[in-house]
């Protein structure tokens, strides 16, 4: 399992499919697994940080669904409406239904959980600028969730920054890989893979 982590609007969605479009190029088997879509269902946000908290994935759900994928025993994805904060269950894709050779789990909020009961193979932590960051946020939060700029620039503010410091920051010290944008790394982060691939393989 890989574990790509960092701030809101860094990159990570785009990392991980570049990623998965590479590593089945050669042949490696590989399903992306969004944390955002493991809110709790309904979930309330905290007063202080908001969505921006790992209290609020289920974390219950994403290890059960985690163990089932290992497994080829995933038969439903789960997805997670921000609009109306509901659960929904889709089939999964016929090359998820075996056993797959790498999941890349990736999400800010997700990965701090996992580390004791499902530690990942590799930990990789994407950055982008705040001011970049931000942008790519208003663009999203305007556009695909219909919230204002006002409400977005404040939520960036009162909850998104203290949330990063509190939880996502610490992760960058644990990082095996240091992605600075979200085109570049993917050299470094292939060869890893191959490694621990060949190394399972021997296993």
């Amino acid at each position: 399992m890989i574990c790509i982590c960092g701030p809101s609007a860094a990159g990570k969605t785009v990392f991980s499919g570049l990623l998965a479009a590479a590593l089945q190029n050669e042949g490696i088997q590989a399903v992306v697994i969004g944390c955002d879509d493991y809110y709790s269902e309904h979930w309330i946000p905290d007063p202080l940080y908001g969505f921006d908290t790992v209290d609020a994935i289920d974390v219950d759900s994403l290890i059960n669904d985690l163990n089932s994928l290992r497994l080829g025993q995933l038969k439903h994805r789960r997805r997670y409406d921000m609009g109306t904060r509901a659960v929904l269950w889709t089939p999964v894709e016929d090359k998820v239904d075996d056993a797959v050779d790498v999941v890349l789990l990736e999400g800010a909020f997700g990965p701090q959980l996992l580390f004791e009961e499902v530690p990942p193979d590799l930990l990789i932590y994407v950055e982008e600028s705040l001011p970049m960051r931000v942008l790519r946020r208003l663009r999203r939060d305007t556009r695909e969730r219909q919230r204002t700029v006002i409400s977005v620039l404040r939520q960036v503010l009162r909850q998104m920054i203290p949330g990063e410091q509190r939880f996502i920051k610490p992760l960058k010290e644990e990082a095996d890989v240091v992605v600075n944008r979200s085109d570049e790394g993917l050299a470094e982060v292939l060869t890893r893979i191959r490694v621990l691939c060949a190394d399972r393989r021997k296993d």
